[in-house]
């Protein structure tokens, strides 16, 4: 299990909400992908957003193989169109060697896959139901890293078997 000192938590000056770490290869990333009433707002933060995603990919390009991105905003949604545009132009040309995960709060739990028609950008909804998510990200230098997830099991309090090493992930 990971402690502090396997990661250094970074925060975001101007946007306090917004941090990253490096683990294991896999750059996480967290936004507030939220929309004001004041659309100028909207933009500024939007742009902190882009902003932050690059630096931080910057920064640890060498170190990573996976942007994996935990949002709120539907990618798709017109108010996030400048971040969505932003990150398909990216993913489909420099950072085309990487693969991006953009993780958000949806009704159901579903992976999408060819984000803006790019195969290495894809987007992970996660349910707003039980039981929850188990998301096992691999990277291998030298080997395609893979995204998987796969809803655990809730094993009920009267079964009395409970044999854990037939669980498989997805």
């Amino acid at each position: 299990n990971a402690t502090l000192a396997d990661y250094q938590l970074k925060r975001q000056t101007q946007r306090k909400e917004n941090f990253s770490f490096l683990y294991k290869r896999v750059l996480f990333v967290g936004l507030h992908m939220v929309t004001n009433s004041n659309e100028d707002e909207t933009t500024v933060r939007l742009q902190e957003n882009m902003d932050w995603v690059n630096r931080n990919v910057q920064q640890y390009w060498n170190h990573m193989d996976i942007i994996f991105i935990m949002g709120y905003g539907r990618l798709l949604a017109t108010e996030n169109a400048p971040f969505y545009n932003d990150m398909v132009d990216k993913m489909s040309n420099e950072w085309s060697s990487r693969t991006m995960v953009y993780a958000r709060r949806a009704s159901k739990s579903e992976f999408v896959t060819n984000v803006g028609g790019v195969s290495n950008f894809l987007e992970l909804l996660v349910g707003n139901e039980w039981p929850i998510m188990d998301v096992r990200i691999r990277t291998k230098i030298g080997e395609a890293a893979t995204v998987q997830y796969r809803e655990v099991e809730v094993q009920k309090e009267d079964d009395e078997d409970v044999d854990d090493d037939d669980d498989e992930k997805v």
